[in-house]
């Protein structure tokens, strides 16, 4: 799958899956922005596939039938991604974006962005 494979299938599906080493695969919403991929935690409970992929980066993106390697971590600009990666939620989600972020914390949503990079770019 070529990385423009990839940005086709992201933005077409609204779930997707990832798996932090060899862990389960899990549903998720990727959103895509400047041909990077990233997801977002909305549960803030204790161990979660956003702190294994702080400690193990390694992992792997489920698009349709196609795996493909992946290293999750937290962008290195994140301060300035941020606004483009609400854009790219807010497309993909519409009105329910906005809702959905009436019921948690901003702040807490925005820093806990992690940005999944593969060989393909």
């Amino acid at each position: 799958m070529t990385h423009h494979e990839m940005i086709k299938k992201v933005n077409s599906q609204w779930v997707s899956q990832i798996r932090c080493g060899d862990h389960r695969f899990i549903d998720i919403t990727i959103v895509q922005t400047e041909g990077r991929f990233f997801v977002r935690q909305y549960k803030f409970g204790g161990r979660s596939w956003y702190h294994a992929f702080l400690d193990h980066p390694e992992g792997a993106m489920k698009l349709g039938d196609t795996v493909v390697p992946i290293v999750g971590k937290v962008p290195e600009d994140l301060e300035s991604i941020n606004p483009k990666v609400n854009k790219a939620y807010f497309k993909k989600m519409n009105i329910l974006y906005p809702l959905m972020r009436l019921t948690y914390d901003r702040k807490k949503h925005e820093a806990s962005t992690l940005e999944l990079s593969s060989n393909f770019r």
